[in-house]
Parts: C-alpha cells; structure tokens; sequence
C-alpha cells in the first residue's frame, strides 16, 4: 500500500512540478525542491487532493511540507 500511494504522488508531483525525472523520497521536501514554493505547494496539494478524492484541512495543508509528512497524513486518513 505504501508504496503504491507513494508512486500515485509521484506521478502528481511530476505532473504538478513539470519534471518528469523527478524521483518522490521520503526526504523531498520544500528545503530540498525549489520549485516546491508557496505556489507549488498550493498547486500540489490542490492536484493531490483532486487525485486522491480527498480534501485536506488547513493543519495538513500547513504540515505538509514533506513527502514523509504528507505520506504520514494520507496513512492516518486510511
């Protein structure tokens, strides 16, 4: 299951960021990826939300600012 989630959000964040080399891991974080800014990251989280079928609160929104941290928000929505 893991893994699966993580290959559907990495599609997104390929998608949402215009990189299709672009590798999702546990460490890729707003720090780590230029293009994740306040922009970016509304525009990923609106395409994860579209993707998922899920929306999130605002407390997610504002924690997720990791791959870890947005992966520890989907696990405890399941």
């Amino acid at each position: 299951m893991h893994n699966d989630i993580k290959r559907k959000i990495e599609g997104v964040f390929r998608e949402v960021f215009d990189d299709e080399s672009l590798v999702v891991s546990d460490t890729l974080s707003t720090e780590t990826l230029s293009a994740w800014d306040s922009l970016g990251h509304i525009r990923l989280i609106s395409a994860l939300e579209d993707d998922l079928a899920i929306t999130f609160t605002l407390e997610e929104i504002e924690s997720m600012t990791s791959v870890a941290k947005i992966l520890a928000v989907l696990a405890s929505r399941s």
